[in-house]
């Protein structure tokens, strides 16, 4: 998949908005989600029916955007 370019300040501020107000998150997550070429959630979705992606998994993802900010 090809990098996408983001302002990190902007990135920054949402990730912090997310973590304190699911609404912010769920709205971040639809956002990638289409971005990804997948449906947006339903609105009725809710933080119950997100997967719980495992250890490996998200800390492979944290490195491929730790790599992608370093480039």
């Amino acid at each position: 998949m090809a990098a996408v370019s983001l302002e990190t300040t902007e990135l920054e501020t949402l990730v912090e908005s997310a973590l304190t107000n699911p609404r912010t998150g769920m709205e971040l997550l639809n956002l990638l989600r289409v971005k990804n070429g997948k449906l947006a959630n339903p609105s009725n979705f809710g933080r119950g029916d997100l997967t719980r992606p495992g250890d490996s998994v998200w800390r492979a993802a944290l490195a491929g955007v730790q790599a992608d900010l370093n480039a």
